[in-house]
């Protein structure tokens, strides 16, 4: 019998674990529900605030409140298995039924009627637990972008830029010191592979200058930022939660508690109901509800609460709170990878099965952020202004991005590894223009509904109307031919890079034609999961295509905010990660300046009432 190498073993045993960790989880979860149900429901039902959501605006928010507030944090999952920390596994992770809500979409007219598949995670860090790791704020003026849309200044980037700062621990190797904070809860490194050389070199022949992409962003190739800590990742679940879980006296945490609706006495939240292991219990908020269940999550549970455009309710009949543009303007980042790019120089690209050794994964144990099972997607990246943003005269205002990507693999199936001499270029439009014209939606099967499905993805209708814009439609031609560009410079020559024909495309149309491009926009197009705008944040009760204010507060209600990416009202034109951070910082911040006096006031008038004596956490 041939020995064992160390990579299938290691292969082995992961697949094992990533087997039986979520049913163990569940199970033991549920022994411990039996012995703590009879203390626990009798001892704590009324929170200063419940939070709804402990994904990566949940763990913030129930950090920033916690410390001065009590505060329920209910989450629909549990906690993110081991092998979420290891950044090469992050599309095993992704695509892991039991730690995420897998949806598909409606099909896409403009994609050949194409559905795209869309994860969110379903676990404590949501979608920072299962995410590529990149941590990029966007444009200066995405966020002045949010400041006029809203009314509001203290949405301009300079007065966003604390929030950044206050958030992170900058380990990168950019220097521009003032942009970047050092004492922050998420750790940023930044990452290098060896393709970045070239990238570089690629850069300087084409005029580019190369920067730090956080500070600030301008047009440019740069490194790739990464929110990870000594070649682990770093979810808002390991900054701000994990730590303070056995400590904080006024946070609680449940998991694996479904909640159904919000709780209202006519236009204010009292709180919520919620469901955990088949019982249904109610817990009451004295300050606010905050709900921060994600752009998918957060509309759902506003729909069954009555908070919904008024056709929906009708057809449910579902009892109206109020009529709200709930589940409009959903937005994400519209592109494609497109390759398979070949180089002479294997090395550049490392094939994780026949490089992961005993000494590879010591490396690792040790902390390397250039172990193999530290790496991330994307190699390398660029900000690029299209054509049509010169013709605007956005010369400081990119709209597409591009990244050097090795394709999605399976690291747990060792024959699914590609090629070592293969990579892909991702792309996408940054400002998609679509937004112009008709945004996407994601709405209530009511047919489903009332035949009783519970489920959100049996629930949802997404759409997101991708490259119904000509304008969009041409900036993505554009980043084509920006891409080919790139790798037609010598730095890429020099390593032999070719473009193999896109086999479908390439039957129907001569290679590298203007119809050969389209072929490939109409067949490879994709989302990116930067799914954002659903609860859209508008100037008030006037913007009629507003949920919330521009402090998060839901329009004529009292006593409730969403904290989330469901509140941007035009998405940045970068990976969302970073100023969903942002913009929680904010917005804790905010509902603690709200709160501040009247608490106070009330601690002077009958000091500490707090009755919770001891950390509870829900296991």
């Amino acid at each position: 019998m041939e020995p064992i190498s160390f990579a299938t073993a290691l292969a082995t045993t992961i697949a094992y674990f990533i087997g039986i960790e979520s049913t163990h989880l569940r199970n033991s979860d549920k022994r411990q529900f039996k012995q703590e149900q009879k203390i626990f429901y009798h001892q704590n039902t009324n929170y200063d605030f419940v939070v709804v959501g402990g994904g990566t605006a949940g763990c913030i928010v129930a950090n920033r409140l916690s410390k001065k507030y009590t505060v329920l944090l209910l989450e629909a999952g549990g906690y993110p298995p081991p092998l979420t920390n290891v950044p090469v596994f992050f599309d095993t992770t992704y695509n892991y039924a039991d730690i995420n809500y897998q949806f598909k979409t409606l099909p896409q007219a403009t994609l050949r009627n194409m559905s795209l598949y869309q994860s969110t995670g379903r676990m404590l860090g949501g979608s920072s637990s299962h995410n590529s790791l990149v941590y990029n704020r966007g444009n200066r003026r995405d966020y002045d972008n949010w400041a006029d849309i809203t009314e509001d200044p203290s949405w301009k980037y300079d007065a966003m830029l604390k929030f950044f700062k206050k958030a992170e621990t900058y380990k990168g190797i950019c220097s521009v010191r003032d942009q970047h904070g050092f004492l922050g809860p998420i750790t940023i490194e930044t990452s290098e592979g060896q393709i970045y050389s070239v990238w570089k070199h690629a850069a300087a022949e084409l005029g580019y200058k190369v920067f730090d992409p956080n500070g600030p962003q301008k047009e440019g190739f740069a490194p790739t930022d990464c929110a990870r800590e000594n070649g682990r990742r770093v979810s808002t679940f390991d900054a701000y939660l994990k730590p303070i879980l056995r400590s904080r006296r006024k946070l609680h945490v449940v998991k694996y508690a479904q909640v159904d609706r919000i709780l209202f006495k006519g236009k204010t939240a009292t709180g919520v109901l919620y469901t955990r292991h088949g019982k249904e219990l109610k817990v009451r908020a004295s300050k606010e509800v905050i709900v921060s269940a994600g752009s998918f999550g957060t509309p759902f549970l506003l729909f069954k609460s009555g908070i919904a455009p008024l056709g929906l309710l009708h057809k449910t009949k579902i009892s109206p709170i109020t009529y709200l543009p709930v589940g409009q303007n959903l937005q994400d980042h519209p592109g494609l990878e497109l390759g398979p790019f070949t180089v002479d120089h294997p090395s550049y690209f490392s094939n994780l099965w026949s490089n992961l050794t005993t000494e590879e994964f010591e490396k690792y144990i040790k902390s390397d952020k250039e172990a193999i099972l530290s790496g991330i997607q994307p190699k390398a990246q660029a900000f690029i202004v299209s054509s049509a943003a010169k013709e605007r005269a956005e010369h400081d205002w990119p709209n597409l991005e591009l990244f050097i990507i090795r394709l999605n693999y399976d690291p747990i199936n060792p024959s699914s590894d590609i090629p070592t001499n293969e990579f892909y270029v991702g792309m996408f439009v940054g400002r998609p223009e679509y937004r112009k014209m008709n945004f996407g939606s994601v709405t209530l099967d009511t047919a489903a509904y009332l035949r009783g499905a519970k489920e959100i993805e049996r629930l949802a209708k997404i759409n997101y109307k991708f490259l119904q814009s000509k304008q969009d439609y041409s900036v993505l031609l554009d980043a084509i031919q920006t891409c080919l560009r790139i790798l037609n410079t010598k730095a890429f020559q020099k390593i032999g890079t070719k473009l193999k024909p896109n086999r479908k495309c390439a039957k129907e149309h001569p290679f590298k034609s203007n119809e050969y491009w389209r072929c490939v926009v109409e067949t490879t197009g994709r989302n990116w999961d930067h799914t954002s705008g659903t609860c859209r944040m508008g100037h008030g009760s006037s913007d009629k295509n507003a949920v919330v204010d521009s402090k998060l507060k839901i329009i004529g209600l009292a006593r409730i905010r969403v904290v989330d990416a469901s509140i941007i009202p035009q998405i940045t034109n970068a990976n969302i990660y970073a100023a969903v951070v942002a913009l929680t910082e904010k917005a804790s911040e905010d509902i603690i300046q709200d709160h501040e006096i009247s608490f106070i006031r009330m601690s002077n008038m009958f000091g500490n009432r707090d009755n919770i004596t001891k950390p509870f956490f829900v296991s």
